[in-house]
């Protein structure tokens, strides 16, 4: 659901002025300031007065949050849950009841004016496809506009995300001149590994010199990008009828760190059929 004029919904804690608008100017006191009792666009305060808003409404809804998550909401039901999931001014709902779902929809319109933008298919750059068998969470779109935006469109894909027992150190070869490309770069693999866990590992090795990285580190970086065009389809599928248990493991490599000799500790966790972790 999207929620019309978010901002506007908010109240003020502090004392806030602004010069008369343009073409709604008083005559007889020219010179006056408002004092706003509600947020507006573009002021700081806007974003924390509206979350704080929806949040004391849903908390006096019988909603729960979470100091893991403060966008997470959580009600108990007579059928289960009903979970909301809040960013800025779009929400997603889910539940395990259709009724329940549909009555937190009719409550939500009674308070502020939302839209329903219907089944959820597409949140933050993660594609959402459902069918009968389960859920599946892609960045299929969000790695195609990387690909374009880093001039890898037209690279040949490649199998494995990194050659084997790749070491990287950060005084290999000359340093970068400009580091904000390959920064941008990782910070976007970074976010690629909410759906796609099996870049971690990869993703962490060429992390780990971040300050000042050196020429070669870039090859590395665009060796992932090749893996990512062949990958492409990938993500993390949730099925249906899978057993909703969380696994972990974990393990370490043998003094792995070129630098100081140290191990590197690594670990996985799936919660049904998907890796999360």
């Amino acid at each position: 659901m999207d929620v019309k004029n978010a901002f506007l919904h908010g109240d003020l804690k502090e004392e806030v002025y602004m010069e008369q608008a343009l073409g709604y100017v008083d005559q007889t006191h020219p010179n006056l300031v408002c004092r706003l009792k509600k947020a507006l666009y573009s002021l700081k305060q806007a974003p924390r007065a509206w979350s704080d808003k929806i949040g004391e409404y849903l908390v006096t809804s019988e909603f729960q949050t979470f100091n893991a998550n403060f966008s997470l909401y959580v009600k108990k039901t007579d059928h289960g849950i009903v979970v909301i999931v809040i960013y800025v001014d779009d929400l997603i709902i889910t539940g395990d009841s259709d009724e329940d779902i549909s009555n937190l929809k009719k409550l939500l319109k009674q308070k502020f004016e939302m839209k329903d933008l219907g089944e959820l298919c597409y949140f933050l750059g993660i594609e959402v496809i459902q069918s009968p068998k389960g859920i599946w969470l892609l960045q299929r779109q969000y790695a195609l506009n990387k690909l374009a935006k880093y001039g890898m469109t037209g690279c040949k894909p490649i199998l494995i995300p990194l050659e084997q027992n790749v070491k990287l150190s950060a005084d290999e070869g000359s340093l970068m001149e400009n580091t904000t490309m390959y920064r941008r770069i990782v910070g976007s693999l970074i976010n690629m590994t909410i759906t796609r866990p099996n870049l971690s590992y990869a993703v962490r090795v060429i992390s780990q010199f971040m300050q000042t990285p050196p020429k070669p580190h870039l090859d590395v970086v665009r060796h992932i990008l090749k893996y990512i065009k062949h990958t492409l389809q990938c993500g993390i599928f949730y099925g249906a009828k899978s057993q909703l248990q969380i696994h972990g493991y974990t393990d370490a490599d043998w003094v792995g760190n070129v630098l100081d000799k140290r191990s590197t500790s690594g670990f996985m966790f799936s919660f049904g059929s998907g890796v999360i972790s």
